[in-house]
């Protein structure tokens, strides 16, 4: 075995007080288990370990976390980092405005299929309301209209309902009752160790508590997730726990930090677990086209490139801009492809300037010109790591105010 690899395991088995034979048979259980030689592959080897010390020395301190939680419980433990982190959005929102136009369009079987309640006022000043639950319809009159409701004529209103019976063999407890107006959910994808499986997870969080969730991407961190028992790769953050539980590392004391993965750990970690999701930069276009088929959560797009432009004043949506080209590709000087748009949220930070390298995370995007002729995809960002920091990082532009100096 390398030495260097013989002193991380030395020091390793220091921080969490093993014996060094333990720590070492965990080193070659890593190496088999992702069919890596401990040699030959040590740097993926070395950053799977790290990942797993990361997860370890976390909790190594915290006994009172074992005796309180059992070990069939569905909370669990995860340490690792984002590399994709969406903006919440409004999805109750939404969907309550979808389920009224579906109604607009068929309202026999928009009732038929449980998606709404219907409402009259009686001469009393009562509602009846009406709903088919597990095919049948039932009847009541309740003194006042539940919070989501939407008025479609005088005095009729509908209720949009949960009509989901369950989740697989999981009975859903809210089938039958009427949806929030309002639920904020975040998405993301994370990369680590949940529950001690090092995997790719998909990430979701809904509720009050999404719209402050917004961890940086590509920054260790550890949180408390509960895992879906029937998909494995997808974990969700519950009520307010989760943000309660979120520890960006950089953030603890020194005695508390965890090792930083390096930025090469981080690439070669992402690599290994979303390889699929992979594509340069050139070849975006066919990415766009074949990722359809994919399900919406699996549609991320992970590519590289050096930053040729940046706009760093916000749109009307709150975006800034940057412009990223392959510089292996070949330069088209009569404007057909000058490199690929990358639209930029308020919640990502840009600590970097031109020509710099980054990896970037996002969806990608094709919108139409008004000849009906395709435009270039472009990119919607939820994640940025900076590989090579290059140039000065750009101030948004501010126009200067007119002075009237009458001087003329």
């Amino acid at each position: 075995m390398e030495e260097k690899i013989r002193n991380e395991i030395n020091k390793a088995a220091e921080m969490l007080q093993k014996e060094v034979s333990e720590v070492e048979a965990k080193y070659m259980e890593i190496c088999d288990a992702n069919s890596l030689d401990p040699v030959n592959d040590m740097l993926l080897a070395r950053s799977l370990f790290r990942q797993w010390f990361s997860g370890a020395y976390q909790y190594k301190d915290a006994p009172q976390q074992e005796t309180t939680r059992s070990s069939n419980s569905l909370i669990k433990d995860a340490v690792g980092y984002f590399i994709s982190v969406n903006e919440p959005m409004d999805m109750g929102a939404r969907l309550n405005e979808q389920i009224v136009a579906e109604y607009r369009r068929d309202p026999v079987g928009t009732f038929t299929n449980g998606r709404v309640a219907k409402a009259y006022m009686n001469d009393d000043g009562t509602y009846l309301i009406s709903r088919m639950y597990e095919g049948s319809q039932q009847d009541k009159s309740l003194p006042s209209l539940p919070e989501n409701h939407h008025e479609i004529e005088v005095n009729q209103w509908i209720i949009p309902l949960d009509n989901i019976r369950a989740y697989g063999e999981r009975k859903n407890a809210n089938y039958g009752k009427p949806l929030p107006a309002n639920q904020s959910r975040m998405q993301g994808v994370f990369l680590g160790e949940v529950d001690g499986e090092s995997n790719l997870y998909y990430f979701s969080y809904k509720g009050s508590a999404a719209k402050e969730f917004t961890p940086r991407t590509f920054r260790l961190l550890s949180m408390e997730v509960i895992k879906d028992s029937n998909n494995p790769n997808r974990i969700y953050g519950f009520k307010d726990g989760t943000l309660k539980s979120l520890k960006m590392n950089a953030d603890l004391s020194e005695e508390d930090r965890l090792p930083e993965p390096t930025v090469t750990d981080m690439q070669n970690y992402t690599m290994e677990h979303a390889i699929d999701n992979y594509s340069p930069l050139i070849d975006i276009g066919m990415y766009h086209t074949n990722v359809s088929s994919r399900n919406y959560a699996e549609r991320f797009v992970i590519t590289d490139g050096t930053v040729t432009s940046m706009n760093m004043t916000p749109n009307r949506m709150g975006s800034r801009r940057i412009t990223i080209t392959d510089v292996n590709s070949d330069y088209s000087y009569d404007g057909s492809w000058a490199g690929t748009t990358c639209w930029i949220p308020a919640h990502l930070d840009l600590d970097f300037g031109i020509n710099s390298n980054v990896l970037v995370v996002g969806r990608t995007s094709q919108g139409k010109n008004e000849d009906g002729s395709f435009r270039e995809v472009s990119l919607n960002l939820s994640g940025i790591l900076c590989i090579h920091n290059m140039g000065v990082v750009a101030e948004p532009f501010e126009a200067a105010e007119e002075e009237d100096l009458d001087w003329f």
